[in-house]
C-alpha cells in the first residue's frame, strides 16, 4: 500500500476503451443475445453472435450456447472450446459436463481425449476414465484397486467398475478387511454391512462386535465378554466410548472405567478417552472437561487438545491453570494475538497487573478483535487509522489492460455477477501484491465494492477503511436498524461478516443476500412485517433482505435479552446452540463465553462482528465506543429463561 504523499491518487481513473459508444453496444447485443438462447431463438442468437467478434466477453456467450446445445453433439465446438480458453473458470465446468455427456453415450474415444488428470478428484469422471481405458483395453487394475480402497461409499457410476474388477478375483481376503477397517473408522455402517458377506468367519466376528458396539454403545460396553488383548479389541471398544461420550460424557467415562478395573488397559488407550472425552465435555461446559484434558497427555501437534485445555479452564476461571497451559503451548502458538491476551487476562485475575498491562499495551496497537479489547483493559482509543488507498496511475493502467481483468470487469458491467467473480480470482493469480492491491482499487473505482473488499484480504491494505468497510446502502440499513432499535453498526457488522456485500450471495446451504437469510427463516419474518415475499429472487432483493434481516436480528436479540454477542451467535448458528452454550450457574465473562463457543466457525464469526462492529462505530459517529460496552457478563440460562428469553 502507498501513501498519499509519496505516490499519486487516482481518483477517476476508468479505461477510455469501458466508455465509448461500440462497446456500449456490444453490451446490448451480448444482453440481446443471452436472451435469445434462454428463449430458443437460435437463429438470433448466432447472428448477434457473429456481431460481437472482438469483443472480449465473447467467449462466455460461446459457452453458454455449448452448455445448452450439448445434447445435440456438438464434438468439435466443444473441443474447440477447451483447447482454445483452458484457464477460464467457465471451462472445467464445461469439460465436466462435456465428459459426464460422453459417459453416458460411452463414446470412449472422445472422452479420453478430453479427460484431464487434474479432474480425479471427481470421483465419478474417474470412474467412468478407468472405465473408458479398461474397454480400451488398458491395464487400469491398480487403479481401480487405490479407487475402492476407501471407507467412504462409491457412486453409482463406479459400480460397474469396481464389480468387474472384484469379479477377476481383484480383492484379497486382507483387501476386503482393510477396506472394511476403513469403513469403520469412517463410521460408515451401510459400506460395513455390505461388505460383512465376503469377510471370513472371524472377520465378520469382529463386524458383529463393532456393529454392536455402534449401535448399543452403552449396553454393549457394560457387558464386553472378550479379551482386550488385541489391539484390534482395544481401538474399537475405545472409539465406542469416545463415541458414547457425545450423548453422555460422564456415562462413557463410569463404563470405560468400569472396563479398565475389569480388564488391564495401557495407558495410551486411557489417554486416547481422556482426550475424546475431555473434547467434548469441555465444548459441553462440563466441570469435568477440566481434570479429564489436565489428564491427557498431548499428542504432537495436537493443537485441538493444548487449546481446549486453555478453554476449559478459561470456562471454570481457573487463572493458574490457563498460565500453565498457555505456558505450555508451542512457542509459536503462544505468540498468537489470543493467547497474548488470555495470558494478560490470566495474569490480571492472579494480582499481577504490571505484568498484564505490558502485554495489553503491545496488543492494543493491533488493528482487530483482541487488540481492541485489550485497549478497552487499557481505557485507551483504538488504533483504526483510516489511509485511503493509492496506487501509480501508471500501475493501475497496467493492471486494467491484463486480459483477465479487463474481462471480468466486463461481466460485471454485464451484470453477469457470479461470471465475473471467479473470471476475477482466477485473474489475481500470479500477480504481485502491489498488482493486487491496484486491482482492489480499480474494483472500487468502478463500484465493485464486494470485489473490492475481497481483493485487499490478506494484504498490507489492512487500513484502507473507505474500500474494506464501505457504507454501502446507508439511509435503508440506517432506517431499518432504526425502525426495530437495534445498532446500525452492528448491522453493517454483521453484513461486512456474512456477505462482504456482495447482493446476490446464495452460501452452500442456501443462505441468500447481504444478510444470509435461510428462506424459511425469511419467508416467515416477511410474512411479520406484512412484506409481499414470494421466492428466492425477491429474498435477495438488497431492500428485501435488509428489512426482512434486521427484523430478524431484533427478534434474535430480543430472545437473547439484548446480549449482543449471544444474539450475534444465534444469528450465526441458530438461537437453540446459542442459548445451550449460556453458563449454568453464575454470570460469565463475555470475552470468555465467546472464546469457549464450541463451534470454531461461530466463535470466528462473533469475533469479526464485534471487531467489524467497532470500525463501524467510528466510521459512521467519528468516534470511538468500547467493545466491552457490548459485551457485559452473560447471563446464566434460567436467567434469561426467567426474563422471557
Amino acid at each position: 500500500m502507498r501513501l498519499a504523499q509519496t505516490f499519486v491518487l487516482a481518483l477517476a481513473f476508468s479505461s477510455v476503451a469501458y466508455a465509448n459508444t461500440p462497446l456500449a453496444l456490444d453490451r446490448l447485443r451480448y444482453r440481446q443475445a443471452l436472451t435469445a438462447l434462454n428463449e430458443a431463438r437460435y437463429g438470433t442468437f448466432r447472428h448477434l453472435y457473429h456481431e460481437l467478434d472482438g469483443y472480449i466477453a465473447r467467449p462466455y456467450l460461446r459457452y453458454h450456447y455449448l452448455m445448452d446445445r450439448m445434447r445435440h453433439d456438438r464434438p468439435r465446438a466443444v473441443a474447440a472450446f477447451l483447447a482454445r480458453y483452458p484457464k477460464l473458470p467457465v471451462t472445467a465446468k464445461l469439460r465436466r459436463a462435456w465428459l459426464t455427456f460422453l459417459a453416458h453415450r460411452h463414446e470412449d474415444k472422445r472422452f479420453l481425449a478430453a479427460y484431464e488428470p487434474n479432474l480425479g478428484s471427481d470421483v465419478s469422471l474417474h470412474c467412468y476414465d478407468l472405465a473408458a481405458r479398461a474397454r480400451a483395453g488398458q491395464d487400469v487394475a491398480s487403479a481401480v484397486r487405490a479407487l475402492w480402497l476407501t471407507g467412504q461409499s462409491l457412486p453409482r457410476s463406479c459400480q460397474g467398475l469396481t464389480a468387474h474388477w472384484l469379479r477377476a478375483g481383484g480383492a484379497s481376503q486382507s483387501l476386503l478387511w482393510a477396506r472394511t477397517k476403513l469403513a469403520m473408522h469412517a463410521g460408515n455402517v451401510t459400506l460395513v454391512k455390505r461388505l460383512r458377506p465376503v469377510l471370513s468367519p472371524a472377520h465378520a466376528l469382529w463386524v458383529h462386535r463393532w456393529l454392536v458396539l455402534t449401535a448399543h454403545p452403552a449396553r454393549a460396553l457394560a457387558h464386553i465378554d472378550y479379551p482386550l488383548t488385541l489391539k484390534r479389541a482395544r481401538h474399537m471398544v475405545r472409539a465406542a466410548v469416545v463415541a458414547l461420550g457425545w450423548r453422555s460424557p460422564t456415562l462413557a467415562m463410569s463404563l470405560w472405567q468400569q472396563l479398565r478395573a475389569r480388564q488391564p488397559l495401557p495407558g495410551e488407550d486411557n489417554n486416547y478417552v481422556l482426550r475424546g472425552l475431555g473434547l467434548i465435555a469441555a465444548k459441553d461446559h462440563l466441570p469435568e472437561a477440566l481434570p479429564w484434558l489436565s489428564a491427557a497427555v498431548p499428542r504432537t501437534n495436537d493443537g485441538r487438545l493444548v487449546r481446549w485445555r486453555v478453554r476449559a479452564a478459561l470456562r471454570e476461571r481457573a487463572w493458574g491453570d490457563v498460565l500453565m497451559f498457555i505456558d505450555a503451548m508451542p512457542p509459536a502458538m503462544q505468540h498468537r494475538q489470543e493467547w497474548r491476551y488470555w495470558r494478560a487476562r490470566a495474569l490480571a485475575a492472579s494480582g499481577h497487573a504490571r505484568a498484564a498491562q505490558a502485554i495489553f499495551a503491545r496488543l492494543a496497537g493491533r488493528f482487530g478483535y483482541y487488540g481492541f479489547l485489550a485497549a478497552d483493559r487499557l481505557g485507551r482509543p483504538y488504533h483504526i487509522p483510516n489511509v485511503p488507498l493509492t496506487e501509480p496511475v501508471g500501475l493501475l493502467r497496467a493492471v486494467d489492460r491484463l486480459p483477465g481483468i479487463r474481462m471480468a470487469h466486463e461481466l460485471f458491467r454485464l451484470h453477469q455477477h457470479r461470471e465475473a467473480r471467479a473470471q476475477w480470482f482466477q485473474a489475481l493469480h500470479g500477480l504481485s501484491e502491489d498488482q493486487i492491491e491496484a486491482a482492489g482499487l480499480l474494483a472500487s473505482q468502478w463500484g465493485w465494492r464486494d470485489c473490492a473488499i475481497l481483493t485487499l484480504a490478506g494484504t498490507q491494505a489492512k487500513h484502507a477503511l473507505g474500500i474494506r468497510f464501505p457504507l454501502l446502502y446507508r439511509s435503508l440499513i440506517e432506517a431499518d436498524a432504526g425502525r426495530n432499535k437495534i445498532d446500525a453498526a452492528w448491522v453493517y457488522g454483521i453484513i461486512r461478516q456474512e456477505s462482504a456485500f456482495i447482493f446476490d450471495a446464495r452460501s452452500d446451504v442456501g443462505a441468500l443476500g447481504l444478510m444470509q437469510l435461510m428462506p424459511q427463516t425469511g419467508f416467515i419474518t416477511a410474512r411479520e412485517i406484512h412484506l409481499p415475499i414470494t421466492g428466492d429472487r425477491d429474498l435477495i432483493d438488497v431492500a428485501n433482505n435488509v428489512d426482512v434481516g434486521t427484523r430478524y436480528l431484533a427478534d434474535v436479540l430480543l430472545r437473547a435479552r439484548g446480549e449482543e454477542p449471544v444474539a450475534t451467535a444465534a444469528y450465526n448458528a441458530g438461537p437453540t446452540a446459542a442459548i445451550s452454550w449460556l453458563p449454568v450457574r453464575a454470570p460469565l465473562p463475555a470475552d470468555i463465553w465467546i472464546e469457549t463457543i464450541p463451534y470454531r466457525q461461530t466463535r470466528g464469526y462473533v469475533k469479526n462482528v464485534l471487531a467489524f462492529t467497532a470500525i463501524y462505530d467510528y466510521l459512521l459517529k467519528g468516534r470511538q465506543d468500547a467493545l466491552l460496552t457490548r459485551m457485559k457478563p452473560i447471563p446464566p440460562a434460567v436467567e434469561l429463561a426467567a426474563n422471557g428469553g
